[in-house]
């Protein structure tokens, strides 16, 4: 793509979505890959990727900014990691009984992420924090959740969507099992627990979002957690991999009871883990003879080789290439070339970016100062239009290199004008073509 074209050519697109809502509800296998999620001008599907690029249906070329939803840690078709898979495949996938690669993999998990002393994979994110409730609910007694009300996505599974606007077809009474705080406020959860007939089971939250934990909040909630006697739960399916191979729980220095992987430690395939102290995962075992047996996590495809191989390959080529260090480091650079975009176009109160170098977002306001929808699908549209598949995060990759850092930081300028003349006018009417892009989680269609 040159630097003065733009992509207008989405004839195969729309053919695909007027398609593919015909059979998949939806029209994706995740809520926030759907259409609604994305400018009228977005790619409808990916054909393909090698690196950071992608191609869509059209042949139109884009940088990909989020990889996969974070879950792409190196780049689309890396070969080490793809070729590690295909001789996984041809060795066999599944068996009858475990395969001898689970032990392999348990081992270097454990040794890699430091946290728990015992592992069970499964396939999706779902899987492993539910399990985890489950755990924390057989080993303490008590029945109710605590989840941290800031962080957007635990679960697809009731405990957790009941408490979004999308609860319909949940039970009423399965609200009462979940309650809520506030991460970076420590009395909200002391107000939690402060009475003996709490019955909080335990605490699940991601280590840290956007905004950094203050006062401690990590360290506090963990030693509160251990006087009432309840399980901490720190959920790193997306910070883990990002801050450290150990997860943004070692880069903060709290230890966990339970902890959740997924998104980036397989490089996009499906591999993900929930790990932890050997006394609370063993109750989901078969060895204590005579106990009651707690049903854990029992999953046809949870183990396959070809996920655990590519977990294996990622880790490989993570400690090879030094890769998270080299992520932050480019993402830093990438970080103040952006703010330095946005500082020359006035924007400052318009366009903020928040997070840290290996993972941060763009808040996006209108004239005001406030957050809206439509300013945010307007930098959708024109980041996409200038070759950036963009959704508002920025996720830097051993494969997002200078050439790709280069045509992204070009793309936000671009994007930038056209915004900066948005906000001069006092809305998006006369820029924005379609409709804005709508929230996940919404009451209604």
């Amino acid at each position: 793509m040159k630097s003065n074209e733009r992509i207008t050519n989405f004839v195969k697109s729309r053919q695909f979505s007027a398609d593919i809502h015909g059979l998949i509800p939806g029209g994706a296998h995740t809520y926030s890959k759907g259409d609604d999620q994305f400018p009228t001008n977005a790619p409808a599907a990916i054909s393909h990727g090698k690196g950071a690029h992608v191609w869509d249906l059209d042949g139109n070329e884009f940088i990909d900014c989020s990889m996969g939803l974070t879950s792409v840690c190196i780049g689309h078709g890396y070969e080490p990691v793809a070729e590690a898979v295909c001789e996984a495949a041809f060795q066999g996938t599944n068996f009858q009984r475990p395969a001898a690669m689970e032990l392999v993999a348990a081992r270097l998990f454990l040794d890699t992420v430091q946290s728990g002393d015992m592992v069970k994979f499964a396939k999706n994110g779902s899987t492993v924090t539910t399990a985890a409730v489950k755990l924390a609910r057989a080993f303490t007694g008590r029945s109710r959740v605590a989840i941290a009300r800031e962080h957007n996505f635990f679960s697809y599974d009731d405990w957790f969507i009941v408490t979004t606007p999308c609860d319909r077809g949940i039970p009423s009474k399965v609200r009462e099992m979940t309650a809520a705080f506030s991460y970076n406020d420590y009395e909200s959860v002391e107000n939690l627990l402060k009475d003996d007939d709490h019955d909080i089971a335990c605490l699940i939250m991601e280590p840290v979002k956007f905004d950094p934990p203050r006062d401690d909040f990590l360290q506090k909630v963990g030693a509160l957690c251990k006087d009432r006697g309840v399980l901490l739960i720190l959920d790193e399916m997306i910070s883990g991999f990002k801050w450290s191979l150990q997860g943004a729980q070692n880069y903060y220095g709290v230890k966990p009871d339970l902890s959740t992987w997924g998104k980036g430690i397989a490089n996009g395939f499906s591999a993900c883990a929930l790990t932890g102290r050997a006394e609370i995962m063993e109750l989901g075992g078969i060895r204590r003879q005579g106990d009651d047996k707690l049903f854990l996590i029992s999953t046809t495809h949870g183990a396959e080789t070809t996920g655990l191989a590519a977990m294996m390959a990622t880790i490989r080529e993570f400690e090879k290439h030094d890769m998270i260090s080299g992520n932050w480091e480019r993402g830093e650079v990438l970080k103040s070339r952006l703010d330095g975009i946005i500082n020359s176009n006035g924007l400052e109160s318009n366009l903020q970016l928040i997070g840290y170098p290996c993972l941060f977002a763009l808040i996006c306001k209108n004239p005001d100062g406030a957050p809206d929808d439509r300013f945010r699908t307007l930098m959708m549209q024109e980041m996409i239009s200038n070759g950036a598949l963009f959704q508002g995060l920025f996720y830097p990759t051993w494969s997002h290199q200078q050439p790709e850092m280069d045509i992204l930081v070009r793309a936000f300028e671009n994007a930038c004008l056209v915004y900066r003349s948005a906000i001069d006018s006092g809305a998006t009417d006369d820029f924005l073509i379609g409709p804005a892009a709508k929230p996940v989680f919404r009451k209604k269609i």
